[in-house]
């Protein structure tokens, strides 16, 4: 009797072993992901993905992961940077120092809610510049003009939704 008892239980224990292992673990959503974006009349330059690296010439840690993807039309250069950081502190820092670059002290401060959300949109050296961030992740889109910028975030988010979806189903 005890004999059955004893193999009951390793049979019982090795189908729970067998079905937990064989479980799909949640997919995280990292930046690289974002690498299959595309943008209608847009040539795909390149898409390179890094831990550090930089973002309009800013260095960022070692920790945080980025793409960076680069886009054409005609003799047009678009950009795209879609970086997540180890912890909401790290982007809500980097953040500042992005906008203090591309604007002001103020503009900076005044842009976020620390370790929460920013946003940023605006005329900039190189064009035009839309950027945000919320909590680890931040994303920096770099165009010509105000209209090209919204239209490629537009489809970004459209992107990301089905992005998004597909790695939590």
């Amino acid at each position: 009797m005890r004999a059955k008892i004893s193999l009951i239980l390793a049979m019982v224990l090795i189908v729970i072993l067998l079905f937990t292992s064989c479980s799909a673990g949640k997919e995280e959503l990292v930046p690289g992901r974002y690498a299959g974006f595309k943008m209608g009349d847009y040539m795909d330059l390149t898409s390179s993905t890094a831990i550090g690296g930089s973002i309009m010439e800013l260095s960022l840690d070692g920790e945080t992961l980025l793409l960076e993807k680069r886009f054409a039309k005609g003799t047009e250069e678009f950009v795209i940077y879609v970086a997540k950081f180890s912890k909401a502190s790290r982007t809500t820092s980097f953040w500042y120092g992005l906008i203090r670059e591309v604007s002001n002290d103020f503009r900076s401060v005044v842009s976020a809610l620390p370790l929460i959300y920013g946003e940023f949109q605006d005329e900039i050296r190189q064009g035009y510049m839309k950027a945000w961030f919320s909590g680890k992740w931040l994303y920096v889109f770099l165009g010509k003009t105000k209209s090209e910028v919204n239209s490629a975030v537009k489809t970004f988010k459209e992107f990301e939704k089905l992005l998004v979806k597909s790695v939590d189903s």
